[in-house]
């Protein structure tokens, strides 16, 4: 039997997460998928919450930096549509970001370079938090549910994409008197 550690208990719940979906994964399943019992699992793991943090850290694994010559737009673009492609990368990835707030590295540091891009391109403080949430808020609704039938196809998560950035744009341009000229 393989050695169990934190990285081994992370890799094989994230397979059942994709096996078996967030609703039926448990601590009691995933000790028997890794053929213990779960109090030696809780020796790792210390309850489902933690192991469901470890999971979606697991699912951000992704990189979250992205060439600063390129101008914010690009940047937020590629940035987001790599974000999207991780979760979809995973089933019930997105109800899970949803479940768990950011609390790792990986994910703070999509988070942290989304409001990197947006503070370097003139948003205030607390204004690139508020989008930052908002193109959150998009990703994730736009890789909820692969089976419902209002689901997002990539189409329509470009075209919402595109009308934010658009949006974000014209207020940049509204409010450039008042702000300091910042390279794109």
């Amino acid at each position: 039997m393989a050695r169990l550690d934190i990285q081994r208990i992370t890799d094989v719940a994230v397979e059942l997460l994709d096996e078996v979906g967030l609703a039926e994964l448990s601590t009691r399943r995933l000790a028997a998928r890794l053929g213990v019992q779960s109090p030696t699992l809780y020796w790792h793991v210390k309850n489902k919450a933690e192991l469901l943090d470890l999971v979606a850290e697991a699912i951000c694994a992704g990189p979250a930096t992205i060439d600063p010559a390129l101008t914010w737009r690009e940047q937020l673009t590629i940035s987001l549509r790599r974000f999207r492609d991780l979760l979809l990368s995973h089933r019930d990835a997105a109800a899970l970001l949803r479940e768990r707030p950011p609390i790792g590295p990986r994910r703070l540091g999509h988070l942290e370079a989304t409001l990197r891009i947006l503070r370097h391109a003139g948003f205030a403080e607390a204004e690139a938090a508020g989008i930052a949430r908002l193109l959150t808020a998009h990703v994730l609704d736009s890789t909820q549910d692969p089976q419902a039938p209002d689901q997002f196809d990539a189409d329509q998560f470009s075209l919402g994409l595109e009308i934010i950035l658009d949006g974000l744009e014209l207020r940049l341009t509204r409010a450039a008197p008042s702000r300091p000229a910042s390279p794109s």
